[in-house]
C-alpha cells in the first residue's frame, strides 16, 4: 500500500499550511464562527497591491483551496476570492479600485449571484433599461449562501450585450428558497421580478463584462479541479488507512488482493487527475488560445475519475461509508458534487461538440441542396 508521502501537495507553502490548519481545527464544527474567508484575509489574494490586496496569483488561491479540500471543509473561496475580484476588475478604474479595496479589507461582503451548477458566464438574468436605471428579471437557482453578503454581483443580458450589476443585498431581498446541498453547503434560489436598480448599479457592459465573466469562468474551473484532486488525495489516504486497520477473518483488509487492486486503480486515477490539473495551470499561465477547451476536457475527465474513486471508497469502507461522521464519506460526497459545479460533464461535452456540429452543418446543408438539384 502507498504511504502518505506518496501524496505531495499540488501547491505547497504557507497558504496551504494555514488553510489546512484552520480546516483541521474546525472540521467537526456544525457552524463556523464569524466570516473566516474575509477574517483570514483570503479575499485579498487576487486583489492588486495598489488596491490594498496582496497581488497574488490563481496558484496562491489554489493553495487555500487545496488546504480546505484536503480536510473536507467547505467554504466559498472560489466564489468570494476568485469570481468577485475578477468581475470587479471589469468596472471603470475608479469604481474597480474602490470596491476591490472594500473586498480586500472586508468592509464589503460581495458575492456572485450565480448558480453553482453553471458557468459564471451563463447568464439567466435579463436587464431592461429604464429612464432612471434598470429593471432586472430572472430566477437564479443554486446560489451559495454559506457566508453573509452585503452586495451581490449579478451578470445579466442588457439589450443584447453582457452587463454586470452590483446590487445592495437589501434591495435583492431574501431568497425564495433555502436548502442544504449534497456536500454540506447552504444554497438558495433567488427570484428577481421587476427589480429596479439605479443606473450606477451597472458597473460594466459589453466586451469588458464579457471578458471578465470568461476569466471568472476559467478560474472557477481551475480551482474546482484543484479541489477535486486535493479531496481525491485525502480520500485515497483515508481508504488506505481504513484497509490497514480493519480486520476480517483474522487478517487486515489490506491483505485482500482484490482490494489492493482497487486501491491501485484509484491511485492511478489520482495521478492522472493531478497531472491534468498541473497541465491546466500551465496552460492558464501561458494564456493558451485553447484554454477553455482544455478546461472543458479536464472537467469531463476529472468528473469520471472522481466519481469512480468516490464509489470505490464508499464500497471499501462498508457500512461506515454511508455515515457523514466519517471524513471519507464527506470527501466522496464532495467529489460527486464537484462534478456538477460550474457545469456537469454532459454540459461541457455538449459545448465541446458544438463547434464541430456548427462546422458540419453548412456542409450537410450543401449536400442536401446538391441532392435536391
Amino acid at each position: 500500500m502507498k504511504t502518505m508521502s506518496s501524496f505531495p501537495s499540488l501547491f505547497p507553502g504557507m497558504l496551504l499550511d494555514a488553510a489546512s490548519r484552520y480546516a483541521q481545527d474546525h472540521a467537526a464544527a456544525a457552524e463556523l464562527p464569524g466570516d473566516p474567508v474575509r477574517e483570514l484575509g483570503w479575499t485579498a489574494t487576487l486583489v492588486a497591491e495598489e488596491a490594498g490586496g496582496v497581488g497574488g496569483t490563481l496558484a496562491d488561491l489554489a493553495s487555500i483551496v487545496e488546504g480546505l479540500a484536503g480536510q473536507g471543509l467547505q467554504l466559498p473561496v472560489v466564489e468570494s476570492c476568485a469570481i468577485v475580484p475578477l468581475l470587479l476588475q471589469a468596472a471603470a478604474p475608479e469604481t474597480a479600485t474602490r470596491w476591490l479595496e472594500a473586498v480586500a479589507d472586508g468592509s464589503a461582503q460581495i458575492a456572485p449571484l450565480t448558480a453553482l451548477s453553471s458557468m459564471p458566464d451563463d447568464t439567466v438574468v435579463q436587464a431592461r433599461h429604464l429612464d432612471i436605471g434598470f429593471e432586472l428579471n430572472g430566477t437564479v437557482q443554486g446560489v451559495d449562501l454559506s457566508l453573509p453578503a452585503s452586495h451581490w454581483l449579478v451578470p445579466a443580458e442588457v439589450e443584447g450585450e453582457t452587463g454586470l450589476f452590483l446590487v445592495d443585498a437589501e434591495r435583492i431581498g431574501a431568497p425564495a428558497a433555502r436548502y442544504r446541498t449534497m456536500e454540506g453547503r447552504r444554497g438558495a434560489d433567488f427570484r428577481l421580478a421587476r427589480l429596479a436598480v439605479p443606473a450606477g448599479a451597472c458597473i460594466a457592459r459589453g466586451a469588458a463584462a464579457r471578458d471578465a465573466l470568461a476569466a471568472a469562468a476559467d478560474a472557477a474551473l481551475l480551482l474546482t479541479a484543484t479541489d477535486t484532486v486535493a479531496a481525491l488525495a485525502t480520500l485515497l489516504q483515508q481508504t488506505i488507512g481504513h484497509l490497514k486497520e480493519r480486520r476480517q477473518f483474522g487478517v487486515t483488509l489490506s491483505t485482500f488482493q482484490v482490494l489492493r487492486h482497487r486501491v491501485a486503480d484509484m491511485y492511478v486515477k489520482y495521478l492522472g487527475a493531478k497531472g491534468l490539473v498541473v497541465h491546466c495551470f500551465h496552460a492558464h499561465e501561458q494564456k493558451a488560445a485553447d484554454l477553455r477547451r482544455t478546461l472543458r476536457l479536464a472537467k469531463v475527465s476529472l468528473a469520471e475519475s472522481a466519481r469512480a474513486c468516490a464509489e470505490a471508497a464508499i464500497q471499501m469502507h462498508g457500512g461506515m461509508g454511508v455515515s457523514e461522521e466519517v471524513l471519507a464519506t464527506r470527501l466522496a460526497q464532495r467529489l460527486i458534487a464537484s462534478e456538477f459545479r460550474y457545469g456537469d460533464r454532459l454540459a461541457h461535452t455538449a459545448r465541446l461538440h458544438r463547434p464541430q456540429a456548427e462546422a458540419a452543418a453548412p456542409a450537410f446543408q450543401s449536400n442536401l441542396t446538391g441532392s435536391a438539384r
